[in-house]
């Protein structure tokens, strides 16, 4: 339904080990009668380091709070990048072995997968898993664009952290919006397992934003290559 779809297929470990790559990614093909589309399968250890990102403001430039220039860089404008994101991404594979998964959580619409997919295939990103927000432009789920992304995104992360219980995170957002009050909750909830809370300030915000949350643990940056005395 609407480009969404659910099945079961049975393998050996074996046989997903032999077809992964050396990422830990496995490529398989979708069919559809005469279509085909393509996809893929990441295999986390259960332990490890993964990264949980927002998009908008955080690794791809959106400028949210301007709604006239948002919607310019969602839909007219070709995207581009938070400057050093891609490079501290790959640092942190790199300081971990590569056993450093890529999450990003974002409230964008299903709708922007592929055009994201592609930027950041096209940009050098590592490879990452993509939970976007499942919307229908003709029914009430169009609704949820509007919804409280607080909530949204902590259901959509919740999930990750109890089905790696023995990993570590990283959580990386931005001030414009929510992510502030949610990594805040999150660290609350995991405290054990979130390691790192790192805040893009786009809007001058201060650090009331995570007041209760070991200063230790989280800091404001501007761009990736404030953070990268972090992974070297």
């Amino acid at each position: 339904k609407d480009g969404h779809f659910i099945g079961h297929l049975t393998l050996r470990n074996d046989e997903l080990l032999d077809a992964a790559d050396s990422d830990g990614i496995v490529r398989y093909e979708a069919i559809d009668h005469k279509r085909t589309f393509a996809g893929a399968i990441h295999l986390l250890p259960p332990t490890g380091v993964s990264i949980i990102s927002d998009i908008d403001d955080t690794v791809k430039i959106t400028n949210y709070l301007d709604k006239k220039e948002f919607y310019k860089n969602t839909f007219l404008r070709e995207f581009k990048q938070v400057p050093g994101m891609k490079e501290l991404f790959h640092a942190c594979k790199s300081k971990y072995d590569n056993n450093c998964s890529i999450h990003y959580v974002s409230a964008s619409p299903y709708q922007l997968f592929e055009e994201l997919s592609n930027f950041f295939t096209t940009a050098g990103f590592p490879s990452a898993t993509y939970h976007l927000k499942r919307i229908r432009v003709k029914d009430k789920t169009l609704l949820q664009l509007f919804a409280d992304p607080e909530d949204y995104k902590i259901r959509q992360i919740t999930p990750i952290l109890n089905t790696y219980p023995l990993r570590k995170f990283i959580l990386i957002g931005d001030s414009g919006e929510k992510d502030p009050e949610v990594y805040k909750e999150l660290i609350r909830r995991y405290p054990n397992q979130i390691e790192k809370i790192w805040i893009r300030n786009v809007n001058g915000a201060n650090a009331t934003r995570m007041e209760g949350v070991d200063p230790g643990r989280w800091r404001f940056f501007s761009d990736g290559y404030d953070l990268m005395d972090e992974v070297v």
